[in-house]
């Protein structure tokens, strides 16, 4: 009897201290402090905003696409709204009378030169704004069916004439 007081004893005393453990490991606040994270992981970086561009006369009608860097040379690519054409043109370089030069990596800035005129084009950046979806609902279907419709500048309609068909009616 003696030597079943005692491991009940010792199994009181390795609950209580599996219990212990459990509580210390949860005040811990593993997350917080993982091992296997790197230094200051978890601390906000406040990024500041870059300051407002005042767009020219070539902003409107150049917009700064992309870029790509092979062999240690930028390129950039240019699209020309009016013309409705892009270019791929390497720093300091030309072509079509558009020129290239003073690239900033920080500021994601080029200089632009077009007839005489210089003026500094920031890279455009991804929107989420979703493209336009114009509703349409025929009289024959009640299903609603959705269809992507290309803006454009000139027109000032947001979705195209609609066409009525009229069934001939069926006897049920």
């Amino acid at each position: 009897m003696h030597c079943d007081q005692a491991i009940k004893r010792s199994l009181i005393i390795l609950l209580c201290l599996a219990s212990n453990a459990a509580l210390h490991a949860a005040s811990s606040k593993l997350e917080s402090n993982s091992p296997f994270l790197p230094a200051g992981h978890n601390t906000m970086k406040v990024v500041p905003k870059p300051p407002p561009v005042v767009n020219g006369p070539l902003s409107r009608e150049l917009e700064f696409r992309g870029i790509v860097q092979m062999n240690g040379v930028y390129e950039f690519s240019l699209f020309n709204k009016k013309l409705n054409r892009g270019y791929w043109i390497a720093e300091n370089g030309a072509e079509s009378g558009i020129s290239v030069r003073n690239f900033d990596l920080s500021g994601m800035r080029i200089t632009v030169s077009q007839n005489g005129r210089s003026e500094q084009l920031t890279l455009m950046t991804a929107t989420d704004s979703p493209l336009p979806v114009g509703v349409s609902k025929t009289h024959s279907d009640p299903i609603i069916t959705r269809t992507l419709i290309p803006m454009s500048k000139s027109s000032g309609n947001r979705f195209p004439p609609r066409r009525r068909v009229i069934m001939p009616k069926q006897d049920a």
